[in-house]
C-alpha cells in the first residue's frame, strides 16, 4: 500500500514537473505548425491525466471531472482549430468555429465546479453564497466597465462579434463565481482544491489580459505569451485529477460555521470598495462615468454584504445562546447546573414580595463507594437516572439541577408549606431508594433530603442554600433520611456552615470575646495564670462556644486572623492587670494551621512588645496531633518560642497519638492532662493509674503537670496527695469575662488554702 501511494504521488508530482517544463518550451517555440501541436498535444494530456485520476482515485462523485475532461477536450478540439486557421488555412476569421467550441467547454466547466460545491457541502444549504454574490458582482463591474461596455458600444463591428465579444468576459465571470461558490463550501482547504483554483485562476486571468488586448496595443502585440496561461491552466487540471486528495473534494464536509478568515474579510472589503474605486478613477482620468451600473453594481454589493453581516450578527446571537446553555448545563445528566440554580434562587428571592417555593437537597449517599467500586461511566449513569427520576417527581414548573457530584437541588413552587415539603422530601426518598434500571445493570442508592420553604425558611439565597444545607447535616442523622429545617437545628455542627460566612465580620466588628479560666497551683491554692478561651457573642444565637465555630474558622482558612485577635486581646488585658498590680500569666491555645505559620514567631514577638510584657507572661498551648502534622516544623517553630521566652504546653494530653519518647524532642515545659481522666479518675481506678503516672513521668522528664477538669474539691485534694502541681476546671472557676477576673482571684484565693489546709494568701487586688 505503501508503494502505490508513492507511485501516485510520484505520478501528479511528474506529470506537474513534465507539464511546466514543455508548457514553457512550447512558449519559446517560434510560431507555427509545430508549436501547435505540442500546445495541443498538452490539452490532450490535460484530458488522459484528468480521466486517469478520476478512474485511479475513485471520487464519491466522478461527474464533476467527467465534465472537466470534456472541457478540457473541447478547449484542445478548439485550439486545433485556432491553429489550423493561423497557420494553415491563414485566415483567422472572427467569429469561427474555434469559438463555438471555446465558449461551449465554458458550461462544462461551469457544470463540473457546481456539482463539486454541491457534493463537498451536502444538505448544508447556502452556506457562503452572500460572500461568493459580493466577490462576483465585484469582478464582473471591473469586466464590464473595462471589457464588456466597451466591446459592446464598438458600434462599427458587427453584432456578431460584438455577441462573441462579450460571451468571454461573461462566460469568465460565471467561472469566477462557480470557483467561488466551490472555496467557499463547507470544510478544510486540501491540495487538490487549490489546483483547481489555480487552473481556473491561470485561464482567467490570461482571458482578461487577452480581451483587453482589443484596447491596449502592446497587449495585442505580445498575446503569444498569453499561452502559457491557458497551458498552465491544461497543467493544474491534469496534477489536481492525479492528486490523491481529489477523492475527498467530493466528500461532504462539516457544516460550515461561517467564519470570516482575514482573507475572506479583505477579499470582501476590496469587493464593496470596486464600485467607488472605479468612479474615483474615472474622475480623475476625465473619463465619462459609468454611473448607472457602478451604482446598480455597488447596491446590489451593499446589499449583499449586510446580508452576510446579518446571518453573522444570527450566528453569534445562536452561539451566544448555545454556550449560555452550556454554561448553565451540567454535562453528565443534561440538568440546570449550581450556577444556573443559584442565578434562578436569587432573582427567585431579589423581588419585594417572593413566591413561596420548596427548596429541596437531596444527597446521594456513599457516592464515592459507588464511583470506586462500579467505576466512573456507571457512576454517571446513576446520577443521569437519579436526574430523570427527580424530574419525574416535580411539578413542570420545578427546576432540577445537579449542584455537585452526589448533590441534586430542586425549587419546586408546588411546595408552600412545610408539611408539603416533609411529605415532598418523603417521596423523593422512598423513590429513589427504589432500584434504577441501568442498560448493564440494576442498582439501588440511598439518599438523604433536607427541605425548607421560601422565603419563610431562607429570605436570601446564600442564606436559604446555607440552611438547606442544615437540614441536610441533621436528615443524615436521622433514620427516614429526611428532615425539614428548624431553627432548633442552629446548634452545634450543624450551624457551622451558617457561621463561615459571617466570622471574618464578627472578628472586625469586636463579636468574638475572650473568656478566662483560672489555673490553680495546688499546694498553695494561688491563682498562676488564666487560659483564653474564645466565644462568639453571635447576636441572633447567643454566645456559642468555640467547638461551634473553630472548626469552621480552619475550613474557611480565618483560624490565623481568629488566633492573632485572641493573642492581642489576652495580651491587651495581661497588661491591664498587671497595672492594677494583677500578675498573672495568660495561655493562647494554637491550631496546627497556627503552628504552620512561617509568621507565627514575629506575630507572637510584635504582640509582647506592643504591650510591654515579658515573654514569661505568655503561655502556648497546642495539641499533640498539632505538633504530629509536620514534626520538623513543629520542632523548628516551638524552638524559636521557646528562645523568645514563651512557656509551651502540650493541651489535652493522653488523646493524642504521639509517644512520650517523641515528645521529649519538642522543646515544651508542661503537659495539660486531658478533662477526661481527670473527671472520672475518683470513680475509675484505671483513669486514677493514668493521672499519677502521667505525673510521676512527667516529673521524671523535668514537665510541669496542669490536670484539667477538677470538678471537686475532693479531685483536687487528691490531685494533691498525687504531688500534680497546677489545676484548673469548674470545681475551681468558670471562665468569666476579663472584667471578673479580679474578684474571680479573690474569691478562690481565700477560699482554697482553707480546703488544702495552708495559709491564706495575702495578695494586693484591686477593688470591685
Amino acid at each position: 500500500m505503501k508503494r502505490g501511494g508513492d507511485v501516485v504521488m510520484a505520478t501528479w508530482r511528474g506529470y506537474l514537473l513534465v507539464g511546466l517544463v514543455v508548457s514553457a518550451v512550447c512558449v519559446a517555440l517560434p510560431l507555427g505548425v509545430g508549436r501547435d501541436v505540442v500546445y495541443c498535444l498538452i490539452g490532450v494530456s490535460s484530458v488522459a491525466a484528468i480521466l486517469a485520476g478520476a478512474r485511479r482515485n475513485r471520487p464519491a462523485h466522478p461527474g464533476p471531472w467527467y465534465f472537466f475532461a470534456a472541457a478540457t477536450a473541447t478547449w484542445a478540439l478548439a485550439d486545433g482549430l485556432y491553429g489550423w486557421y493561423q497557420h494553415v488555412a491563414l485566415v483567422a476569421p472572427f467569429p469561427s468555429m474555434a469559438d463555438v467550441f471555446y465558449l461551449a467547454a465554458y458550461p462544462l466547466v461551469a457544470a463540473g465546479l457546481l456539482l463539486l460545491g454541491r457534493a463537498r457541502s451536502a444538505d448544508q444549504g447556502h452556506t457562503g453564497l452572500d460572500e461568493t454574490a459580493v466577490l462576483t458582482v465585484g469582478l464582473g463591474m471591473l469586466a464590464w466597465v473595462f471589457l464588456i461596455a466597451p466591446t459592446w458600444n464598438a458600434s462599427e463591428e458587427p453584432l456578431i462579434n460584438r455577441l462573441v465579444g462579450v460571451a468571454y468576459p461573461l462566460a469568465d465571470v460565471l467561472l469566477f463565481g462557480m470557483l467561488m461558490a466551490l472555496t467557499n463550501s463547507a470544510g478544510a482547504r486540501n491540495t487538490a482544491l487549490l489546483l483547481v483554483a489555480g487552473s481556473v485562476g491561470a485561464m482567467l486571468a490570461a482571458d482578461s489580459v487577452f480581451a483587453s488586448g482589443a484596447f491596449v496595443p502592446v497587449i495585442a502585440t505580445h498575446r503569444y505569451l498569453l499561452d502559457f496561461g491557458w497551458l498552465l491552466s491544461y497543467v493544474l487540471w491534469g496534477t489536481a485529477a492525479l492528486h490523491p486528495s481529489m477523492s475527498q473534494l467530493s466528500e461532504p464536509r462539516p457544516p460550515h460555521n461561517l467564519r470570516l478568515s482575514t482573507v475572506r474579510l479583505a477579499a470582501l472589503g476590496v469587493a464593496v470598495a470596486i464600485g467607488p474605486a472605479i468612479l474615483g478613477g474615472e474622475l480623475i482620468a476625465g473619463r465619462p462615468l459609468d454611473a448607472g451600473p457602478v451604482i446598480i453594481a455597488a447596491s446590489a454589493t451593499i446589499v449583499l454584504a449586510l446580508n452576510r453581516v446579518h446571518r453573522m450578527m444570527r450566528l453569534l446571537e445562536s452561539q451566544t445562546d448555545r454556550l449560555g446553555r452550556l454554561a448553565n448545563t451540567d454535562y453528565v445528566t443534561g440538568l440546570t447546573n449550581r450556577r444556573h440554580f443559584v442565578d434562578r434562587l436569587e432573582q427567585l428571592l431579589g423581588v419585594a414580595h417572593p413566591q413561596v417555593t420548596g427548596l429541596l437537597l437531596v444527597d446521594v449517599e456513599r457516592f464515592s463507594e459507588i464511583n470506586d467500586t462500579l467505576g466512573h461511566r456507571i457512576a454517571d449513569a446513576i446520577v443521569r437516572a437519579v436526574g430523570v427520576r427527580l424530574g419525574e417527581l416535580t411539578g413542570e414548573d420545578a427546576l432540577v439541577a445537579r449542584m455537585s457530584n452526589n448533590l441534586f437541588g430542586v425549587l419546586d413552587p408546588s411546595i408552600t408549606t412545610g408539611e408539603e415539603a416533609g411529605r415532598a422530601a418523603m417521596a423523593i426518598r422512598q423513590a429513589l431508594e427504589r432500584p434504577l434500571e441501568l442498560p448493564e445493570l440494576s442498582v439501588s442508592v440511598e439518599v438523604s433530603v433536607g427541605a425548607l420553604v421560601l422565603p419563610e425558611d431562607g429570605p436570601q439565597a446564600g442564606l436559604a442554600l446555607l440552611r438547606a444545607d442544615v437540614a441536610l447535616s441533621v436528615a443524615r442523622t436521622r433514620s427516614g433520611r429526611t428532615a425539614g429545617y428548624g431553627v432548633e437545628m442552629e446548634c452545634g455542627d450543624t450551624l457551622a456552615p451558617l457561621l463561615i460566612g459571617e466570622l471574618r465580620g464578627a472578628i472586625a466588628s469586636g463579636d468574638i470575646v475572650v473568656y478566662y479560666q483560672p489555673q490553680v497551683e495546688i499546694r498553695t491554692g494561688r491563682v498562676l495564670g488564666l487560659e483564653a478561651l474564645v466565644r462568639w457573642q453571635h447576636p441572633r444565637h447567643g454566645l456559642l462556644e468555640p467547638e461551634v465555630f473553630v472548626p469552621a474558622a480552619e475550613q474557611a482558612g480565618l483560624i490565623g486572623p481568629l488566633m492573632e485577635y485572641v493573642l492581642d486581646g489576652a495580651l491587651r488585658q495581661c497588661a491591664r492587670w498587671r497595672l492594677e498590680g494583677l500578675d498573672l500569666r495568660v495561655a493562647v491555645n494554637l491550631s496546627v494551621r497556627n503552628l504552620l505559620d512561617p509568621e507565627l514567631v514575629d506575630k507572637v514577638r510584635s504582640a509582647l512588645q506592643r504591650y510591654g510584657l515579658q515573654a514569661c507572661s505568655l503561655e502556648l498551648e497546642i495539641t499533640e496531633g498539632s505538633a504530629m502534622v509536620n514534626p520538623r516544623r513543629s520542632i523548628q517553630v516551638l524552638g524559636a518560642l521557646t528562645q523568645l521566652g514563651v512557656t509551651l504546653s502540650i493541651d489535652d494530653y493522653g488523646t493524642g497519638y504521639s509517644s512520650l519518647a517523641y515528645l521529649q524532642k519538642l522543646p515544651v515545659s508542661r503537659l495539660k492532662i486531658d478533662r477526661s481522666f481527670v473527671t472520672a479518675m475518683m470513680l475509675d481506678d484505671a483513669s486514677a493509674a493514668i493521672v499519677q503516672s502521667t505525673i510521676e513521668l512527667a516529673r521524671v522528664l523535668r514537665f510541669d503537670v496542669v490536670a484539667e477538669g477538677v470538678e471537686d474539691d475532693a479531685t483536687l485534694l487528691r490531685l494533691r496527695d498525687m504531688r500534680c502541681s497546677t489545676a484548673q476546671g469548674f470545681g475551681l472557676g468558670h471562665p468569666v469575662a476579663a472584667k471578673l477576673v479580679p474578684e474571680m482571684v479573690r474569691t478562690i484565693e481565700q477560699r482554697l488554702p482553707e480546703v488544702l489546709g495552708t495559709a491564706r494568701l495575702s495578695r494586693a487586688l484591686p477593688a470591685g
